[in-house]
């Protein structure tokens, strides 16, 4: 645990709600799964009230490069050596909407409202789920709720310039209709409710584009680059898929044992016959065992409605196009269509009426359950979170998968920028779209943040609290023959995890009871320093904050250009000494079907000359990889998929491959191993039962006396 100073959280006007519960998890992969459940701590309180709602109208037009445009933004600012903006303190009363009843329609129209109010002084907060209000009792402000949502676009109605209207038949139009509004001081709404809230259309984009994402990004680039801020760019979907409440589905076939290395690959085949809804039928295929992460891979599919075939397609195909309903809670790959954990893909066949016989043959492998309903089961509706940001900022939003032709309209934008700007948000086709992306962002220098699920950036940000910290001091711990394991949560390099699904994590009882180590970024100083606050604050003596991949912001360093790498890497080393962070968790770029490769000796010089570290732990499951007395100690981790049992099966048969049989380190000496645990398919209560039925010789420390002990070992 750090050493911190803190001071008291301060009162809030509403009692600490009961626990809340997560959102409905998409995935287990790295970065796919919907969190829940949080908390935080505020700090000092809060001086000067915000004026009335109705004092002020809309802002004006005008702007530079790197700030706002669209509207003067005087609590928003742009400091030397900051990656992302310092917004002005919040309003001492805090108005507070709860739109968790509300659809991802009026959704969008709140929280870009939410941005152009807080753009001006951040004073309007919003509940999308009950993670949100988690944090609500530790805000040091008065809060207000408005008792219904949506009167907040009259309440604030003078700060409106009017609404930019988007076409759901050319969904991308949400994002232009985004960057729009930032710079003309609007809300981005549909046409009724422009009508039903008095609000002028200043821009109608209905009719306007086609369904033709690039074109859309590239009439954006082209008109309202030069108006938008160059010293950020964000990438959000347009729109997600929301699950539809009392469908039913029907379980038609389940893999029952544990089969990761795809030894059951055939074709199964499933009668649908009796399945069928009003002229329609949907296949869902998700994960048999979801803690494990290796879900149902399938290779082909082939209906047949009484004899005859009516749908044959290999995944990721045009023929597949037409039968895929909801796919994005999957991935693609050399034929194949696979999700994992929490993750499933769904099919829709039309039937005939009167149909007799109904089959699906798939071609299959690993854990899959196959289940079948009759009535659609997800809507599409735009995606509204971290759009407040967007709009207050006057960031330019585009959402191209970053391989293919769009991949090289994706590489013009980033070439646009200079080293060392943040890319927020994330990318399009998931998996494939996190690798090839932070790859591509890394080629230009450019840092990611995954933030797409972020709420309440613009206020956050100007929520101050205490989050300077210091390095704990080195471990006097003596060195023994024996095996010495440190345990990590990933993920925290995301935003969104730390304000969503971590904060579940650690309000586990169990947290605190083992030494485990938590992965988090330095940059909530700016953008949640209340969230950062809080994780510091409540750490017990069995925590320890790492930093996230790969310090300041998700990057591949080896992936860099070599001359720019030092951008980086100082900007890290400020964040880090602030915030105390001394161990960073690090990625180098992923090979496909290959170990991640070792972080090249220049990168690892960059680290030593501008971060002050006790070491750095690598994706690349190799164990020990650098000297002890390196300038920069560096570890690989130790992942083995699956559950506590798997885990501790694995560990062990690893500590005796590399001790031997007789349990003697052939080298002599300790051994050390760096664990990577799964943040979204684990607990702290899995980490407990691990390292408590893990044998006397294994002891289980922090990251930084395991990087001492490593030291030591010189």
């Amino acid at each position: 645990m750090m050493t911190v100073d803190l001071p008291r959280p301060a009162l809030s006007s509403r009692p600490d709600p009961a626990a809340t519960a997560p959102s409905a998890s998409r995935s287990f992969t790295r970065r796919t799964a919907l969190a829940g459940g949080i908390g935080a701590a505020g700090a000092a309180a809060l001086s000067m009230s915000a004026p009335s709602a109705d004092a002020a109208g809309p802002a004006p037009a005008g702007g530079h490069h790197g700030g706002h445009h669209g509207g003067s933004a005087p609590a928003v600012h742009w400091e030397r050596g900051r990656l992302f903006p310092t917004f002005d303190r919040a309003a001492s009363t805090v108005r507070v909407g709860d739109m968790r009843k509300l659809d991802g329609f009026d959704r969008l129209l709140l929280i870009t409202l939410q941005g152009l109010v807080n753009r001006e002084r951040p004073e309007l907060y919003l509940i999308a789920d009950d993670v949100d209000e988690t944090w609500i009792p530790d805000l040091p402000a008065r809060t207000r709720y408005e008792k219904h949502p949506l009167d907040l676009v009259g309440r604030f109605r003078r700060r409106i310039s009017g609404a930019v209207v988007y076409d759901m038949d050319a969904p991308d139009t949400i994002n232009l209709a985004t960057t729009i509004a930032a710079q003309r001081g609007a809300v981005v709404a549909t046409a009724d409710q422009a009508s039903e809230h008095h609000l002028k259309v200043i821009e109608d984009l209905r009719g306007r584009f086609d369904d033709d994402p690039a074109a859309i990004y590239a009439y954006a680039t082209d008109h309202l680059w030069e108006k938008s801020t160059h010293k950020v760019l964000v990438g959000l979907p347009p729109t997600h898929t929301v699950e539809v409440d009392g469908v039913e589905w029907t379980e038609l076939l389940r893999e029952k044992e544990r089969v990761t290395d795809s030894s059951n690959l055939g074709t199964q085949t499933v009668d649908l016959t009796g399945q069928v809804g009003d002229g329609e039928v949907f296949v869902r295929l998700s994960d048999s065992f979801p803690e494990d992460g290796w879900g149902p891979a399938l290779h082909h599919a082939t209906l047949t409605v009484d004899g005859e075939q009516t749908a044959d397609f290999v995944p990721g195909t045009d023929a597949e196009a037409e039968f895929l309903f909801d796919g994005s809670g999957s991935q693609t790959k050399d034929g194949l269509r696979f999700a994992d954990g929490g993750s499933s893909f769904i099919y829709r066949f039309e039937v005939p009426a009167g149909a007799s016989a109904v089959s699906i043959d798939l071609e299959l492998e690993n854990e899959y359950l196959v289940s079948t309903t009759g009535t659609a089961p997800t809507r599409v509706e735009p995606f509204s979170s971290f759009r407040d940001f967007a709009i207050a900022t006057s960031a330019l939003i585009t959402w191209l998968p970053p391989s293919g032709d769009s991949g090289s309209q994706f590489s013009e934008l980033l070439a646009k920028v200079d080293p060392g700007t943040v890319y927020a948000g994330w990318f399009a086709n998931d998996v494939d779209g996190e690798w090839s992306g932070v790859e591509l962002c890394s080629t230009h220098g450019v840092i990611v943040v995954a933030a797409d699920y972020y709420m309440n950036a613009s206020v956050l940000s100007g929520i101050p609290a205490t989050t300077r910290a210091r390095p704990t001091k080195p471990s006097r711990g003596r060195v023994n023959d024996r095996t010495y394991l440190t345990l990590t949560f990933g993920e925290g390099d995301n935003i969104q995890f730390c304000e969503r699904h971590m904060r579940e994590l650690w309000d586990d009882p169990a947290r605190g009871s083992v030494p485990m180590n938590w992965t988090i970024t330095p940059l909530l100083e700016d953008i949640g320093p209340a969230l950062l606050h809080h994780f510091q604050r409540t750490a017990t003596e069995n925590d320890f904050l790492v930093c996230g991949p790969s310090g300041a912001g998700y990057t591949y360093g080896d992936s860099w250009p070599k001359d720019q790498l030092d951008v980086f890497t100082k900007a890290s080393g400020r964040y880090q000494s602030r915030t105390g962070l001394d161990v960073v968790y690090a990625y180098s770029t992923p090979e496909s079907g290959k170990p991640s490769p070792t972080l090249p000796d220049w990168v690892l010089e960059s680290y030593a000359k501008n971060v002050e570290l006790r070491g750095i732990m690598q994706t690349d499951e190799k164990g020990a990889i650098s000297d002890p007395g390196a300038a920069v100690p560096l570890l690989g981790t130790f992942y083995p998929a699956g559950g506590v049992d798997t885990y501790r099966e694995e560990l062990l048969a690893k500590i005796e491959e590399e001790r031997g049989a007789d349990g003697a380190d052939e080298k002599g000496g300790p051994l050390f191993i760096a664990g990577l645990i799964n943040a979204w398919s684990w607990t702290p209560s899995d980490v407990k039962e691990l390292v408590e039925s893990l044998p006397e010789d294994v002891e289980v420390v922090l990251a930084d006396e395991f990087f001492d002990l490593f030291a030591r070992t010189a």
